[in-house]
Protein backbone atom coordinates (compact mmCIF):
# COMPACT_ATOMS: atom_id res chain seq x y z
CA UNK A 1 0.00 0.00 0.00
CA UNK A 2 1.49 3.46 -1.11
CA UNK A 3 1.63 6.15 1.94
CA UNK A 4 -0.21 9.10 0.70
CA UNK A 5 0.35 12.74 2.31
CA UNK A 6 -1.71 15.89 2.43
CA UNK A 7 -1.48 19.11 4.44
CA UNK A 8 -4.79 20.36 4.14
CA UNK A 9 -3.96 23.53 1.94
CA UNK A 10 -5.18 21.76 -1.23
CA UNK A 11 -8.64 20.25 -1.93
CA UNK A 12 -8.87 16.23 -2.35
CA UNK A 13 -10.93 15.34 -5.48
CA UNK A 14 -12.71 12.46 -5.92
CA UNK A 15 -14.11 10.71 -8.69
CA UNK A 16 -15.57 7.43 -9.49
CA UNK A 17 -16.56 5.98 -12.95
CA UNK A 18 -19.78 4.07 -12.94
CA UNK A 19 -20.26 1.65 -15.82
CA UNK A 20 -21.50 -1.94 -17.50
CA UNK A 21 -19.63 -3.78 -19.63
CA UNK A 22 -18.27 -0.40 -20.18
CA UNK A 23 -21.37 1.81 -21.07
CA UNK A 24 -21.07 4.78 -18.68
CA UNK A 25 -24.42 4.68 -16.04
CA UNK A 26 -25.62 7.71 -15.69
CA UNK A 27 -28.71 8.66 -13.38
CA UNK A 28 -26.75 6.68 -10.57
CA UNK A 29 -26.90 7.79 -6.99
CA UNK A 30 -23.03 7.66 -5.88
CA UNK A 31 -21.84 8.92 -2.21
CA UNK A 32 -18.18 8.96 -1.33
CA UNK A 33 -17.25 8.36 2.72
CA UNK A 34 -13.89 9.73 4.12
CA UNK A 35 -13.56 8.05 7.37
CA UNK A 36 -10.86 9.26 9.39
CA UNK A 37 -9.27 7.36 12.73
CA UNK A 38 -9.37 10.76 13.93
CA UNK A 39 -12.98 11.98 14.04
CA UNK A 40 -16.25 10.58 12.21
CA UNK A 41 -17.34 10.00 8.97
CA UNK A 42 -17.42 12.22 6.45
CA UNK A 43 -20.07 11.65 3.52
CA UNK A 44 -20.54 13.44 0.22
CA UNK A 45 -22.78 12.54 -2.89
CA UNK A 46 -20.44 12.66 -5.86
CA UNK A 47 -22.60 14.58 -9.16
CA UNK A 48 -22.12 14.00 -12.95
CA UNK A 49 -23.56 17.32 -13.50
CA UNK A 50 -20.58 18.84 -15.38
CA UNK A 51 -19.12 21.66 -12.80
CA UNK A 52 -17.57 22.00 -9.62
CA UNK A 53 -15.28 19.08 -9.89
CA UNK A 54 -16.97 17.55 -12.64
CA UNK A 55 -15.43 17.93 -15.83
CA UNK A 56 -18.29 16.89 -18.36
CA UNK A 57 -22.36 16.20 -17.68
CA UNK A 58 -23.67 12.76 -18.29
CA UNK A 59 -20.48 10.91 -18.87
CA UNK A 60 -20.89 8.25 -16.24
CA UNK A 61 -17.92 9.86 -13.99
CA UNK A 62 -19.23 11.79 -10.36
CA UNK A 63 -16.68 13.56 -8.92
CA UNK A 64 -17.00 16.13 -6.06
CA UNK A 65 -14.47 17.89 -3.71
CA UNK A 66 -13.47 16.87 -0.23
CA UNK A 67 -12.39 20.07 1.21
CA UNK A 68 -12.91 19.83 4.88
CA UNK A 69 -9.55 17.21 5.83
CA UNK A 70 -9.22 16.26 8.91
CA UNK A 71 -5.39 15.54 10.76
CA UNK A 72 -4.25 11.58 10.55
CA UNK A 73 -4.92 8.33 8.33
CA UNK A 74 -7.91 8.28 6.10
CA UNK A 75 -9.49 5.90 3.82
CA UNK A 76 -12.05 6.29 0.62
CA UNK A 77 -15.42 3.92 0.28
CA UNK A 78 -17.70 4.62 -2.75
CA UNK A 79 -21.12 3.27 -2.40
CA UNK A 80 -23.23 3.19 -5.84
CA UNK A 81 -27.41 2.68 -5.70
CA UNK A 82 -29.50 2.71 -8.38
CA UNK A 83 -31.78 5.55 -7.36
CA UNK A 84 -35.43 4.39 -7.67
CA UNK A 85 -35.16 2.56 -10.88
CA UNK A 86 -33.39 5.76 -12.79
CA UNK A 87 -30.41 4.94 -13.80
CA UNK A 88 -29.55 4.07 -17.14
CA UNK A 89 -27.03 3.73 -19.99
CA UNK A 90 -25.36 6.01 -22.42
CA UNK A 91 -23.56 6.05 -25.39
CA UNK A 92 -22.27 9.61 -25.33
CA UNK A 93 -18.31 9.46 -25.60
CA UNK A 94 -15.86 11.92 -24.65
CA UNK A 95 -12.56 12.84 -26.04
CA UNK A 96 -9.15 12.78 -24.33
CA UNK A 97 -7.90 9.93 -22.02
CA UNK A 98 -10.56 8.25 -20.24
CA UNK A 99 -11.06 8.91 -16.51
CA UNK A 100 -9.92 6.25 -14.31
CA UNK A 101 -11.31 6.66 -10.65
CA UNK A 102 -9.41 7.43 -7.61
CA UNK A 103 -8.69 10.57 -5.97
CA UNK A 104 -6.31 13.00 -6.07
CA UNK A 105 -4.78 14.43 -3.40
CA UNK A 106 -2.06 17.49 -3.52
CA UNK A 107 -1.73 16.52 -7.33
CA UNK A 108 -0.75 12.91 -6.66
CA UNK A 109 -3.19 10.08 -8.11
CA UNK A 110 -4.84 7.39 -6.05
CA UNK A 111 -6.45 4.66 -8.17
CA UNK A 112 -9.80 3.40 -6.69
CA UNK A 113 -10.67 -0.28 -7.98
CA UNK A 114 -14.16 -0.16 -8.52
CA UNK A 115 -16.83 -3.21 -9.95
CA UNK A 116 -20.37 -1.71 -10.56
CA UNK A 117 -21.36 -4.94 -12.68
CA UNK A 118 -24.87 -5.17 -11.39
CA UNK A 119 -26.59 -1.84 -11.11
CA UNK A 120 -30.18 -3.54 -9.61
CA UNK A 121 -27.86 -4.00 -6.44
CA UNK A 122 -25.54 -1.86 -3.70
CA UNK A 123 -22.42 -1.46 -4.77
CA UNK A 124 -19.27 -0.89 -2.70
CA UNK A 125 -15.75 -0.01 -3.15
CA UNK A 126 -12.55 0.89 -1.01
CA UNK A 127 -9.40 3.03 -2.13
CA UNK A 128 -6.41 2.66 -0.13
CA UNK A 129 -5.16 5.02 2.65
CA UNK A 130 -3.82 8.75 2.92
CA UNK A 131 -2.81 10.55 5.68
CA UNK A 132 -3.36 14.01 6.38
CA UNK A 133 -0.81 16.02 8.49
CA UNK A 134 -2.23 19.65 8.78
CA UNK A 135 0.09 22.63 8.35
CA UNK A 136 -2.53 25.37 10.43
CA UNK A 137 -5.27 24.59 13.14
CA UNK A 138 -7.04 27.20 11.00
CA UNK A 139 -8.55 25.30 8.00
CA UNK A 140 -7.83 26.51 4.83
CA UNK A 141 -10.56 28.88 2.75
CA UNK A 142 -11.02 27.61 -0.49
CA UNK A 143 -12.98 30.28 -2.92
CA UNK A 144 -16.02 28.99 -4.71
CA UNK A 145 -15.34 26.92 -7.76
CA UNK A 146 -15.35 28.29 -11.40
CA UNK A 147 -18.88 28.44 -12.99
CA UNK A 148 -17.92 26.33 -16.42
CA UNK A 149 -21.41 26.22 -17.84
CA UNK A 150 -22.69 29.69 -18.26
CA UNK A 151 -24.86 29.98 -21.21
CA UNK A 152 -26.93 33.33 -22.59
CA UNK A 153 -29.48 33.74 -25.13
CA UNK A 154 -31.66 36.42 -26.67
CA UNK A 155 -35.52 36.23 -26.29
CA UNK A 156 -36.83 39.94 -27.82
CA UNK A 157 -34.85 42.28 -25.79
CA UNK A 158 -34.34 40.06 -22.76
CA UNK A 159 -31.44 38.38 -21.84
CA UNK A 160 -31.47 35.37 -20.47
CA UNK A 161 -28.41 33.20 -18.11
CA UNK A 162 -28.21 30.03 -16.97
CA UNK A 163 -25.34 28.18 -14.96
CA UNK A 164 -24.83 25.77 -12.23
CA UNK A 165 -24.74 27.57 -9.22
CA UNK A 166 -20.60 26.96 -7.25
CA UNK A 167 -20.20 26.66 -3.55
CA UNK A 168 -19.02 28.65 -0.70
CA UNK A 169 -15.74 26.28 -1.04
CA UNK A 170 -15.53 25.06 -4.30
CA UNK A 171 -18.38 23.29 -4.72
CA UNK A 172 -19.98 23.10 -0.82
CA UNK A 173 -22.02 25.00 0.56
CA UNK A 174 -23.82 28.31 -0.58
CA UNK A 175 -21.66 31.02 -2.23
CA UNK A 176 -22.28 34.92 -1.40
CA UNK A 177 -22.86 36.86 -4.01
CA UNK A 178 -22.00 36.60 -7.76
CA UNK A 179 -20.60 39.19 -10.44
CA UNK A 180 -22.16 39.38 -13.83
CA UNK A 181 -20.65 41.60 -16.46
CA UNK A 182 -21.23 42.07 -20.17
CA UNK A 183 -19.40 43.48 -23.29
CA UNK A 184 -19.10 43.57 -27.00
CA UNK A 185 -15.71 42.03 -26.92
CA UNK A 186 -14.90 38.98 -25.89
CA UNK A 187 -11.61 39.98 -24.79
CA UNK A 188 -12.46 42.54 -22.75
CA UNK A 189 -14.54 40.37 -20.76
CA UNK A 190 -11.36 37.61 -20.43
CA UNK A 191 -8.37 40.06 -20.13
CA UNK A 192 -9.98 42.87 -18.01
CA UNK A 193 -12.95 41.74 -16.65
CA UNK A 194 -13.98 44.44 -14.03
CA UNK A 195 -13.62 47.17 -16.68
CA UNK A 196 -16.48 45.33 -18.50
CA UNK A 197 -19.92 46.69 -18.32
CA UNK A 198 -21.84 45.13 -14.97
CA UNK A 199 -25.31 43.33 -14.45
CA UNK A 200 -27.77 45.24 -11.57
CA UNK A 201 -28.11 41.82 -10.07
CA UNK A 202 -29.60 43.06 -6.19
CA UNK A 203 -32.10 40.84 -5.92
CA UNK A 204 -30.35 37.93 -6.85
CA UNK A 205 -29.31 35.23 -3.90
CA UNK A 206 -26.89 32.64 -4.73
CA UNK A 207 -28.38 29.12 -4.07
CA UNK A 208 -26.84 26.24 -2.60
CA UNK A 209 -23.79 24.53 -4.70
CA UNK A 210 -25.22 22.06 -7.74
CA UNK A 211 -28.60 24.26 -7.69
CA UNK A 212 -29.55 25.88 -11.14
CA UNK A 213 -29.15 29.64 -11.49
CA UNK A 214 -31.55 31.07 -13.74
CA UNK A 215 -31.83 35.02 -14.24
CA UNK A 216 -33.22 37.39 -17.14
CA UNK A 217 -32.67 40.99 -17.49
CA UNK A 218 -33.25 43.74 -19.85
CA UNK A 219 -29.99 46.18 -20.97
CA UNK A 220 -30.74 49.76 -21.26
CA UNK A 221 -30.93 49.51 -25.08
CA UNK A 222 -32.80 47.33 -27.60
CA UNK A 223 -30.98 44.92 -28.75
CA UNK A 224 -30.68 45.34 -32.66
CA UNK A 225 -30.60 42.90 -35.45
CA UNK A 226 -27.16 41.32 -36.13
CA UNK A 227 -25.94 42.14 -32.18
CA UNK A 228 -23.32 39.71 -30.56
CA UNK A 229 -23.09 40.11 -26.58
CA UNK A 230 -20.55 38.12 -24.37
CA UNK A 231 -21.37 37.41 -20.72
CA UNK A 232 -18.91 35.92 -17.70
CA UNK A 233 -19.69 35.76 -14.06
CA UNK A 234 -17.19 35.68 -10.72
CA UNK A 235 -18.73 34.51 -7.58
CA UNK A 236 -17.64 35.58 -3.79
CA UNK A 237 -17.53 33.56 -0.78
CA UNK A 238 -18.48 35.32 2.56
CA UNK A 239 -14.48 36.06 2.86
CA UNK A 240 -14.19 38.05 -0.02
CA UNK A 241 -12.48 35.50 -1.71
CA UNK A 242 -13.15 35.62 -5.48
CA UNK A 243 -13.29 32.70 -7.67
CA UNK A 244 -11.83 32.20 -11.45
CA UNK A 245 -14.05 33.82 -14.19
CA UNK A 246 -16.55 31.49 -15.47
CA UNK A 247 -16.70 30.52 -19.18
CA UNK A 248 -17.58 33.46 -21.32
CA UNK A 249 -20.91 32.77 -23.06
CA UNK A 250 -21.98 34.15 -26.13
CA UNK A 251 -25.43 35.21 -27.32
CA UNK A 252 -26.65 36.54 -30.65
CA UNK A 253 -29.66 38.15 -32.25
CA UNK A 254 -30.24 37.15 -35.70
CA UNK A 255 -33.74 37.54 -36.97
CA UNK A 256 -34.52 35.67 -40.72
CA UNK A 257 -35.11 38.36 -43.34
CA UNK A 258 -38.63 38.72 -44.08
CA UNK A 259 -39.72 37.88 -47.36
CA UNK A 260 -39.96 40.13 -50.09
CA UNK A 261 -43.92 41.20 -51.89
CA UNK A 262 -44.11 38.98 -55.18
CA UNK A 263 -45.21 42.04 -57.41
CA UNK A 264 -46.46 40.61 -60.74
CA UNK A 265 -44.64 42.70 -63.45
CA UNK A 266 -46.45 42.99 -66.65
CA UNK A 267 -45.72 44.15 -69.82
CA UNK A 268 -47.66 47.09 -71.06
CA UNK A 269 -47.57 46.04 -74.11
CA UNK A 270 -49.38 42.58 -73.97
CA UNK A 271 -51.92 44.96 -72.14
CA UNK A 272 -52.20 47.47 -75.26
CA UNK A 273 -51.97 43.90 -77.41
CA UNK A 274 -55.08 42.27 -75.26
CA UNK A 275 -57.15 45.54 -75.43
CA UNK A 276 -56.63 45.74 -78.84
CA UNK A 277 -57.41 42.33 -79.54
CA UNK A 278 -60.89 42.95 -77.37
CA UNK A 279 -62.13 45.90 -79.30
CA UNK A 280 -61.46 43.81 -82.34
CA UNK A 281 -63.32 40.94 -81.52
CA UNK A 282 -66.00 43.28 -80.63
CA UNK A 283 -66.09 45.35 -84.01
CA UNK A 284 -65.90 42.05 -86.20
CA UNK A 285 -68.91 40.25 -84.06
CA UNK A 286 -70.62 43.83 -84.55
CA UNK A 287 -70.06 44.07 -88.29
CA UNK A 288 -71.23 40.31 -88.71
CA UNK A 289 -74.59 41.31 -86.69
CA UNK A 290 -74.84 44.31 -88.54
CA UNK A 291 -74.62 42.76 -91.78
CA UNK A 292 -76.59 39.21 -90.96
CA UNK A 293 -79.35 41.76 -89.88
CA UNK A 294 -79.47 43.90 -93.04
CA UNK A 295 -79.13 40.96 -95.32
CA UNK A 296 -82.08 38.94 -93.80
CA UNK A 297 -85.43 39.26 -95.98
CA UNK A 298 -88.29 41.23 -94.56
CA UNK A 299 -91.76 40.04 -94.93
CA UNK A 300 -93.71 42.77 -96.41
CA UNK A 301 -96.05 44.67 -93.96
Amino acid sequence: MNQKFSDGTKPMTVFAEVSQNYKPVINAEVWATLESDSGPAQTLQLLDNGAGADAFKDDGVYSRYFTKMKNGRSSLKVRVKNRDGQARFTFQKRGGAPYVPGYVVNGNYEPLKANYSNMSLTSSSTGESFEVVLKSTTPPNFPPNRITDLSAEFQEDTVFLSWTAPGEDLDQGTAKSFKIMWSFELKMLRFNFSNAHEVNISGISPQEAGSVEQHSFNLSFPIQNGTTLFFAIQSEDKELVKSEISNIAQASKILPHPKPTEVLEIDLKFVFIAIAVCLATVVIIGIIAITTWALTPRKPS
